[in-house]
């Protein structure tokens, strides 16, 4: 996912797989809980003996910074990249419960029908979309179903995020099909968080605006 992103020199990175994703694929790591998603994340910092970070966090990667920002006051600044700050609506919880019950049958027909449409344009972007359809069948299907689950079970940040909205950048994709445009700029209404919408972008700007969102994210750091 963070191949792409070219990290400015000078600054360490740990990139980190979630549970359930990459060579956190054990059965024994997966979790159903965002929460607790965001406990493993900061083990792996306590591990590393960090004193302060920022963090980026793509999507559900998002949902975890939230409550790692929440639990750790090492955690400095946070930028939610084609992310959100509250809860499923009634409707989006049958989705991801609908989705749970998918992958356990058919993964394999529900990722190559989803991943495509995170883009605007994936013709353009057709060697990355083969890419991350290989990746996401590596994935098992207990591990989609319990993030799939965890997402529909997180909790509602937005006066977490409004309270402290000096620690956040948030980049919204102008046509992200998982992220509703008009309910980001409702919910900022009034707020101090580093608002910024790319053009022609739907829900994978660090593969639609490459460039773009590495010099956010080299000002993000600095």
């Amino acid at each position: 996912m963070w191949e792409n992103s070219q990290i400015p020199i000078g600054y360490p990175v740990v990139k980190v797989d979630l549970p359930g994703h990459g060579k956190s694929s054990d059965p024994d790591l997966l979790r159903d809980s965002i929460e607790e998603m965001a406990k493993s994340v900061i083990e792996v910092m306590n591990e590393l003996g960090l004193t302060t970070y920022h963090l980026v966090g793509h999507s559900m990667g998002g949902y975890v910074g939230l409550e790692m920002k929440r639990l750790d006051d090492r955690l400095s600044k946070l930028m939610l990249l084609n992310s959100n700050f509250w809860s499923d609506s009634a409707q989006k919880v049958k989705d991801r419960i609908r989705v749970a019950e998918i992958v356990q049958t058919n993964k394999s027909h529900f990722i190559y029908e989803v991943i495509p449409n995170l883009f605007v344009n994936p013709e353009k972007f057709d060697a990355d979309v083969k890419g991350l359809i290989a990746e996401a069948l590596e994935m098992s299907p207990d591990s989609i179903a319990k993030a799939s689950i965890a997402m529909s079970r997180r909790t509602d940040h937005t006066d977490f995020v409004r309270e402290n909205s000096k620690d956040f950048t948030i980049v919204q994709g102008e046509e992200d099909p998982i992220v509703s445009l008009a309910q980001m700029r409702d919910l900022l209404k009034g707020s101090d968080a580093n608002y910024i919408e790319l053009e022609e972008v739907g829900h994978m700007a660090h593969f639609e605006a490459r460039e773009q969102l590495n010099n956010l994210i080299s000002d993000f750091i600095k």
